[in-house]
């Protein structure tokens, strides 16, 4: 989303953007956006800066880090954004909402609380199925 700050009025602007996944490059191998992430955003001007208040929506879809079968994820975040400006500028704060995206994900994500995961000896997901594993025993 690019803000014009000559064109930002006193009372401020709403400003709805749609991000597609691709231009930013947020996927890894165990995430994928499938949609684009929608940004809502209200603009203030003060003097010498802007203020950018954004509500971050989306799906993420991921792979468990216990049983890695795929799963979603409602991506709900909120970021405040300032920037300093003169009045001829041109803000381009995709890179900021890049970075709102990354910081808002799971450290670890899992399916479900209760996700048992795989044997580690077999690779039977667990949460399909026992095994003939005791986990205790299993090399």
């Amino acid at each position: 989303m690019k803000i014009y700050v000559n064109r930002i009025p006193a009372e401020g602007l709403h400003e709805e953007a749609a991000y597609d996944p691709k231009v930013l490059d947020v996927e890894r191998f165990d995430l994928r956006l499938e949609e684009p992430i929608a940004v809502s955003s209200v603009i203030t001007k003060a003097e010498n800066a802007i203020l950018v208040q954004a509500q971050i929506r989306g799906r993420l879809r991921f792979s468990c880090a216990r049983c890695l079968e795929p799963f979603a994820l409602p991506l709900e975040t909120a970021a405040t954004l300032s920037y300093q400006v003169r009045p001829s500028d041109v803000v381009d704060i995709t890179e900021d909402i890049r970075q709102e995206i990354i910081l808002a994900y799971p450290m670890i994500p899992v399916c479900r609380p209760a996700c048992k995961g795989l044997c580690p000896a077999c690779g039977q997901n667990l949460n399909a199925g026992s095994c003939v594993h005791d986990a205790t025993t299993a090399e």
